[in-house]
């Protein structure tokens, strides 16, 4: 699990922000679990780079990162606090029961938690849509195998919707000779490269590589 030891309150906080979708206001989190992401604890998931806050009106909004995700994932393979009773380690037993799912299904968290709560689920990829991203890829590498940035070939496939886009990208990461990966560097990335990337496995990927046509 990550290095990044976590008080008690922070990880159940970080897990509701997780239920919620990912985002959520400290209102919303009130009404949710009873309490709020604020003072050192919030000072502490932003350092961390766990959570981004802003403040919006008299609240504040957090958003959890890639490495915030990352670490819910991890939680699910974890063990509860010490002193947290029946009940918290009933529940962590929950949670790696969902991770076994997550794991049998090859789902990212991300995507179980839009289905489970109810989200608009994406269309099911279209063939000519994953033939497009093929054809958008050889018009950026200069030879096969290149690593492409997701923020360049993004917005070669047209009005193509987002949830479309993103599922043709895991179909093809299922394919022999398609791989993608995280940006090694990732002080590298712009918002931009961050708002591309796909999903994966657990983690987000900013490059796209092709064996061959």
């Amino acid at each position: 699990m990550d290095d990044i030891e976590l008080k008690p309150v922070e990880r159940a906080l970080l897990l509701a922000l997780m239920t919620l979708g990912g985002s959520a206001s400290n209102t919303e989190l009130s009404d949710h679990v009873a309490n709020t992401l604020v003072g050192k604890p919030r000072t502490r998931m932003n350092e961390f780079g766990l959570v981004e806050s802003e403040k919006r009106g008299q609240t504040f909004h957090h958003t959890l990162t890639d490495k915030g995700w990352a670490r819910c994932a991890a939680e699910l393979d974890g063990s509860a606090p010490p002193r947290q009773g029946p009940l918290g380690r009933v529940l962590y037993g929950v949670l790696g029961v969902i991770k076994g799912y997550l794991d049998v299904r090859d789902t990212s968290l991300a995507e179980f938690v839009v289905i489970a709560r109810g989200e608009s689920a994406p269309e099911p990829a279209s063939a000519d849509l994953t033939q497009s991203i093929r054809d958008a890829y050889w018009r950026l590498a200069r030879e096969p195998q290149d690593w492409v940035l997701l923020t360049e070939l993004r917005p070669l496939l047209g009005d193509a919707p987002r949830d479309q886009v993103d599922e043709a990208l895991r179909l093809l990461g299922q394919v022999s000779g398609v791989h993608f990966t995280p940006e090694a560097d990732q002080k590298t990335l712009s918002e931009d490269d961050r708002r591309a990337a796909v999903f994966i496995g657990g983690e987000s990927k900013h490059l796209l590589a092709i064996e061959a046509r």
